[in-house]
């Protein structure tokens, strides 16, 4: 019950009494004072009890606050320190998505620059098969012709058969057959074709060999060593084309070998690897080496000299250093 309520009530109450009394006239004012007193005790008692539970209920309120305050302050974030947090976590995932952009970034680098030097070493090797193929082609030709053709200078077919007058080219054999060379001190039997893939399987002396069209592969037959090579491959069968060198041919091949000589068919990296040397194939007699730098076209370059080449944006020059025993030695600056 409200305080207001109490002395609105009371209000009532004594006003009747006066009105009472006022018409009555006939009560004495101790009466009247006792009266008045015994009315408003019941109200006096309310209103003070009254106040009692409004402190009360003040004083839960006011703990209730004091909770509430205190745990908002012990769970509130500090900004600073949020701000902080976040910034270390995003600095944290910006280096770790660098770092492993980087990691793949490398790794796709070195397998590509793999896979480009494999190529290059596999045309390099294609394109030296070719060329001797070429060469015996050349050489059996010349020989088959009988000499130089007309005027004082010869032509190609003449020189050809000059550098090798052993060059020789068998017809189109099929699957079974054999193809003799060398007087016949070099039997070559087909045991198996595939000219879908280009590939023939072939038994020289008895030793398996495969080769695909313009593939050479060499053969020892006493004193002499005999390039094989594939010349054509069609669904007829498979041409052959062998060129025999004797002692005296190989004469050069005596001769010392250079320091850091690499035998044909291999790659020397030099300059920190700025350049790349594939050595196709080697001329003891005339002193040349036939290469191939930082790619896969070839050129004969004679001992002592030079070849000049560009290397991302260095200059760089290769030397042919020695030639011997089938081997070949080079050096190369860059600036």
């Amino acid at each position: 019950m409200s305080n207001k309520h109490v002395v609105f009530g009371a209000g009532g109450v004594i006003i009747g009494l006066l009105a009472g009394v006022a018409v009555g006239g006939a009560v004495s004012e101790s009466r009247m004072a006792e009266a008045i007193g015994q009315s408003l005790t019941p109200a006096q008692e309310a209103s003070a009890e009254a106040a009692t539970s409004t402190q009360e209920a003040l004083a839960r309120l006011e703990e209730r606050l004091g909770t509430l305050e205190q745990a908002v302050n012990d769970s509130k974030v500090d900004p600073d320190a949020l701000t902080e947090g976040v910034r270390a976590s995003t600095e944290g995932m910006s280096a770790k998505l660098d770092e492993m952009q980087t990691a793949l970034s490398t790794k796709i680098s070195d397998t590509a620059k793999s896979q480009t030097e494999a190529m290059k070493t596999a045309l390099a090797d294609i394109s030296s098969g070719i060329e001797e193929s070429a060469r015996i082609a050349a050489s059996a030709v010349a020989s088959a012709g009988g000499g130089g053709g007309s005027g004082s200078g010869g032509d190609a077919s003449s020189e050809a058969m000059s550098a090798s007058e052993t060059a020789e080219l068998s017809e189109a054999m099929g699957v079974g057959q054999t193809a003799i060379f060398a007087d016949g001190a070099l039997r070559v039997f087909v045991s198996r074709l595939d000219a879908q893939s280009g590939s023939a399987r072939l038994s020289i002396n008895g030793e398996p060999s495969m080769l695909g069209a313009g593939g050479t592969t060499e053969a020892s037959v006493g004193e002499q060593t005999c390039a094989v090579s594939v010349m054509a491959l069609t669904d007829e069968g498979v041409t052959l084309g062998s060129d025999c060198k004797g002692a005296a041919q190989q004469q050069a091949a005596a001769s010392e070998a250079p320091e850091n000589g690499m035998k044909p068919g291999n790659v020397v990296s030099l300059a920190d690897g700025a350049v790349r040397v594939f050595l196709s194939s080697v001329d003891d007699e005339n002193g040349m080496a036939r290469i191939a730098v930082n790619g896969v076209s070839t050129q004969s370059v004679a001992v002592g000299d030079s070849v000049d080449v560009t290397s991302g944006d260095q200059n760089c020059t290769v030397t042919v250093t020695g030639i011997g025993q089938g081997q070949a030695a080079f050096e190369a600056t860059c600036g």
